[in-house]
């Protein structure tokens, strides 16, 4: 429900032929519609950076581009109304979008040679070989340890066969609509997004050069082992979920297999994996290590850092243990870590020697020490049952979390600088975000509205101010019958003048006595009324509610239409702040919708005294939270403190 009812008795026909352009009554609409938009995207984008719901970076990139975009518009709506009040906004509008721009945007990566290096030699290009070729790099040049050599296909060639087939607009495209991490989205994510790579072409150039690599690395007629992995840029750890092996490659099959490899990335765990460390598509390129198929005895794996199905020896719970498994056997060989090669357990049945199973865990504490972390090893034995190293990895693998790019995101977008009740600082220069011009746009907008009512207009009666006891202050236009005649000629009214049957309500609450207010917890805003229509924007600091409403004894006529957005607070006390709203209004009947720091309650048809009654519990919401900062600290104290009120009210 759109938050536009206003219009339906605030319309242009309400105002004196002459007296108001249509040009501007139009501007002022499309701004209040542009301005509930805009509301909606920023919300949206709090959600996320408060960790309230997951998605993938190009979808924040494209609600700031729709954000960046509507606030355009809204800034032309309000610059039309008043072209020369409002001149040099776009001045400060091109500055944020550009802050705004420059905290979301991931450049595209680096494309630069070699496409292809020895293995051994990976350490010196860790930006391009990926951590697993590194890692098997430096086992190789710092260590004895038998280690599988080969060549590495770097990252720049993955990067190279996305630009080459123009792909970056298209994934891109495809990761916009990547808004949580449900199964079966992601699983449809992963279908395109292979679906698009795999019909992109290699360039003939990168195709030379692999079929190169791969006739070399398969000297003596061997087939092929491709290590795929997904390195983030100036990191060095893969991302979990993001690797996998082809075994049985021909040498001139290298392309179609290298493409096959490289689709762990797009596989529904492995986005799932990179959306929740925080990386973007673009900072995540794939590299693939060749190593020669060589005849093995036997193959398997080494975890350094093992954690047993069977508790341990007392002496040895501190330290842990290690485990060699071969691929053909169902149980590994335990060793201690506290003592060197002590063997805790073995399997019934074993394919592996214990003499190769101590070698390679003593290779594997080797490798654990100059690569400073428990590792996963894989291992062969060939034929003279010697022990080869194939590739190595952290282990647990949990990767290492992006830079918190959403922080900064989140300053220019939705941080709140500027306030209405601060003149000094309520000014386009002093905005810093997009929700301050936002804001600022409403305001004006509203402001220069009622500053074109004329007192003689069909009817309306002028603006009117609004005061009472509390530091609560209203400019009023009275649309019909919403004051009483004793206001009539008067600039200044207080609450004994309204008639308006929602306005009272509200105001019953609102107005409420309580201890707290003050001159920095007041609230001003702006009333648009009839005896049964209100519509009013009240703020209180840096907090915006907003109120549609008809109540009338024809109850089908009826409906509240609430919306709150806040701006104050860390982030768990204003998600904590909208679970307290909620678990006030959802009992009373409304539907709600809460997005960040926004929520939305409507409650349709009912009885007039109903409507009343709950109006009258917003007003005293309003009037809470202006005089309580924070509400809560987290959203079980909320919890608690919606309890309290609602037994307070009863």
């Amino acid at each position: 429900m759109k938050f536009n009812k206003i219009f339906n008795h605030w319309t242009y026909e309400t105002f004196p032929p002459g007296r108001l352009l249509r040009r501007r009554y139009n501007s002022f609409k499309m701004l209040m519609d542009l301005e509930e938009e805009c509301l909606h995207i920023i919300s949206r984008i709090e959600d996320i950076g408060f960790g309230l719901s997951e998605v993938d970076w190009a979808n924040v990139e494209k609600l700031s581009i729709d954000l960046g975009n509507k606030v355009h518009w809204m800034l032309e709506q309000l610059q039309s109304m008043n072209p020369i009040r409002f001149m040099d906004l776009m001045d400060y509008y091109n500055k944020i979008n550009f802050y705004v721009r420059m905290a979301v945007t991931v450049p595209d990566p680096d494309i630069s040679m070699p496409f292809t290096l020895d293995l051994s030699k990976s350490a010196k290009y860790a930006a391009h070989a990926g951590a697993n070729a590194v890692n098997l790099s430096r086992i190789i040049s710092e260590t004895d340890i038998n280690t599988l050599n080969g060549m590495v296909i770097s990252s720049g060639v993955y990067n190279y066969f996305i630009e080459a087939n123009d792909l970056r607009v298209h994934i891109d495209h495809i990761l916009e609509s990547v808004t949580s991490l449900d199964p079966e989205q992601l699983k449809n994510t992963s279908e395109a997004l292979i679906s698009v790579f795999m019909k992109a072409q290699m360039p003939d150039v990168i195709t030379n050069e692999l079929e190169i690599a791969a006739l070399e690395t398969a000297k003596g007629g061997n087939l092929l082992t491709l290590s795929a992995s997904v390195t983030p840029e100036e990191e060095n750890c893969i991302l979990p979920e993001n690797n996998t092996i082809i075994h049985n490659v021909s040498p001139q099959d290298i392309v179609s297999a290298w493409k096959k490899a490289v689709l762990c990335k797009f596989y529904p765990e492995s986005i799932k994996a990179r959306i929740k460390l925080g990386y973007s598509n673009r900072e995540t390129p794939v590299a693939v290590i060749i190593q020669p198929q060589i005849k093995t005895q036997d193959t398997g794996s080494i975890e350094t850092l093992h954690t047993p199905e069977t508790e341990l020896p007392p002496a040895d719970q501190e330290t842990g243990c290690s485990a060699v498994l071969s691929d053909n056997d169902s149980a590994p060989f335990i060793f201690s870590r506290r003592e060197k090669q002590r063997r805790l357990s073995n399997p019934e049945r074993q394919s592996l020697s214990l003499h190769s199973a101590k070698t390679i865990n003593a290779s594997g504490g080797e490798i654990e020490k100059i690569l400073g972390a428990p590792q996963k090893c894989r291992w062969i034995t060939d034929l003279r049952n010697r022990v080869f190293i194939t590739a190595t990895e952290p282990y647990p693998n949990k990767g290492v979390r992006a830079i918190d790019r959403m922080k900064r995101t989140l300053q220019y977008i939705a941080n709140l600088k500027i306030s209405a009740q601060n003149t000094e600082m309520f000014l386009p220069e002093k905005s810093k975000s997009m929700y301050d011009l936002v804001r600022f746009a409403n305001e004006k907008a509203v402001s220069e509205m009622f500053s074109l009512i004329s007192k003689e207009g069909l009817g309306l009666d002028g603006s009117k101010h609004l005061t009472a006891r509390q530091p609560i202050s209203l400019t009023v236009l009275n649309l019909e019958e919403g004051l009483f005649t004793t206001a009539a000629g008067k600039m200044e009214i207080s609450p004994d003048d309204i008639k308006s049957v929602p306005m009272w309500a509200l105001w019953f609450g609102l107005g409420a006595k309580r201890p707290g207010w003050s001159e920095e917890n007041s609230v001003e805003g702006y009333a648009i009324l009839s005896k049964t229509y209100l519509n009013i924007k009240l703020k209180s600091e840096k907090d915006l509610s907003e109120i549609d409403t008809v109540c009338d004894q024809d109850s089908s006529k009826n409906h509240i239409h609430f919306r709150f957005k806040g701006g104050e607070g860390s982030a768990e006390e204003r998600i904590a702040r909208i679970e307290f709203i909620k678990r006030i209004l959802m009992p009373a009947g409304f539907e709600i919708q809460n997005q960040g720091d926004l929520i939305e309650a409507v409650h349709k048809e009912s009885t007039e005294a109903e409507i009343q009654k709950k109006l009258a519990t917003i007003g005293h919401i309003i009037a809470h939270i202006a005089i309580s900062k924070p509400v809560a600290l987290n959203k079980q104290q909320a919890a608690n403190e919606a309890a309290v009120f609602i037994s307070n009210l009863n």
